[in-house]
């Protein structure tokens, strides 16, 4: 299976980087936050990608390419970040970011979830440097690749 975990290590890390610029004074870091209470009165937890170091501002990550490799609408895609989105609005945080690294992926969403993004939440476009732009290409490329010899 194509390294698609490499993108954590790659990506985030230089999204995170790009906010501490954007949001001075702050540094960013993964980290679990809770979200609401479970029957048992302990709180349930998500992973979120970037995390102020005072909880303020939370962003989930999203590094995906637009359209899939036959070149359809990507609706594997799409619930991936309306997952994202539910997860960020589920969170005690002042900013609420979804950040997207593709130019289409962005332009794509945004069209299509037109309308149906709840309050709160901020989608932002950090594109990536070209050279991290295309080494997360020959990632999605492989994983394609990986995916249609499975098929």
């Amino acid at each position: 299976m194509a390294k698609t975990t490499e993108l954590k290590t790659l990506v985030e890390p230089f999204i995170r980087k790009e906010l501490e610029r954007n949001y001075c004074g702050h540094t960013f870091a993964e980290k679990a936050l809770p979200l609401r209470r479970k029957k048992d009165g302990n709180y349930a937890v998500h992973n979120f990608d970037a995390v102020s170091e005072d909880n303020s501002i939370v962003a989930s990550i999203k590094s995906h390419s637009w359209l899939t490799s036959s070149g359809k609408r990507p609706a594997g895609k799409i619930g991936e970040i309306y997952e994202s989105l539910y997860f960020l609005s589920l969170v005690n945080a002042k900013t609420k970011l979804l950040i997207l690294t593709d130019r289409e992926a962005y332009n794509g969403f945004l069209a299509v979830s037109n309308g149906k993004i709840g309050e709160g939440i901020d989608i932002k476009l950090y594109p990536l440097t070209p050279e991290l732009q295309l080494l997360v290409e020959d990632i999605h490329r492989k994983a394609s690749q990986e995916m249609s010899r499975q098929q």
